[in-house]
């Protein structure tokens, strides 16, 4: 009897080893398009101009170093005067020191890859619109753990369509002794998180405590943009310097930032819409983007 009851047992073992024996091992060749030349940059008021140049990568590809590409020629031109940017070994970017970025004026950016065909974009850097006023309104005790403070800041709105990214930061001085008896400071650094009282300036796919808005409920006129602060900084005894910052920023920064942000919220939901991320560059893929800051230091 036994002999009969592990035959069954044995079969099964039998097959499985037949059928791992078997087993083919097929490799796919998964054509790879030409990578696209990569170019991106921030051009910022009263900065030196950086360019960032790299090779796109296939969706396969698992390697996540994106490496610059430091080979090429890359021009910046404005009012018919073009400056050659080069190239730094330490950070991987194309750069000039010997002009600032000036708010007002188009910029058009030219790189010269090897084999591709030139890749451009160009930008216009918004004007600085300085904050006006800054008023502290109080605070609000939400629960027994957390505070709001009420602020509200007012800036006049230049005619024509604009558009602005508001934050704040705050730094916290703090002076200790150390083992040695030697008194010594140190610096914090805390970013504020603002959130705008309107509806209309509200959304959940902000990954970053700033605020980004349009100028369509205050064209040409005064904005007064009301806001909730979290935490207690505004009220801080000490050493503490708070800053609010109104980043005037191009179309293309709103646009970029507004559908990066949709395509990260809607991140991992095979259900939602894609969205397309904005991009400006002619000949390659990336981003130009403008922006020009105020910055409104409150105590």
């Amino acid at each position: 009897m036994k002999s009969y009851q592990t035959f069954p047992a044995l079969l099964i073992l039998i097959l499985g080893l037949v059928s791992f024996s078997c087993e083919t091992v097929v490799d796919v060749d998964i054509p790879f398009d030409r990578p696209q030349v990569t170019l991106t940059t921030v051009l910022k008021a009263n900065e030196f101009p950086k360019v960032r140049l790299s090779f796109s990568k296939h969706a396969l590809d698992n390697n996540y170093i994106y490496e610059p590409i430091k080979n090429a020629q890359v021009f910046l031109e404005s009012e018919g005067v073009t400056y050659e940017l080069e190239f730094e070994e330490e950070n991987g970017i194309y750069k000039n020191l010997n002009f600032l970025i000036q708010e007002g004026k188009q910029y058009k950016v030219i790189a010269n890859v090897p084999n591709y065909q030139p890749v451009t974009a160009i930008e216009t850097i918004p004007e600085i619109v300085p904050i006006k006023t800054f008023t502290f309104n109080g605070e609000i005790q939400k629960d027994f753990w957390s505070v709001e403070q009420d602020i509200t800041i007012t800036f006049d709105d230049p005619i024509g369509e604009n558009f602005y990214e508001i934050y704040g930061y705050a730094n916290v001085k703090t002076t200790f002794e150390d083992q040695f008896g030697n008194e010594q400071q140190h610096t914090s650094f805390y970013s504020l998180q603002l959130n705008p009282k309107n509806p209309t300036y509200q959304n959940d796919y902000r990954f970053d405590n700033a605020i980004l808005i349009n100028d369509r409920l205050f064209e040409g006129q005064e904005a007064i943009l009301d806001m909730f602060s979290y935490g207690t900084f505004f009220t801080l005894e000490g050493d503490v310097e708070i800053f609010i910052v109104l980043k005037s920023v191009s179309e293309s920064y709103y646009k970029f930032h507004t559908t990066y942000g949709l395509q990260w919220w809607n991140d991992g939901d095979p259900f939602a819409q894609p969205v397309q991320v904005f991009a400006n560059i002619q000949n390659g893929i990336g981003i130009i983007t403008g922006e020009a800051s105020y910055v409104y230091q409150v105590k």
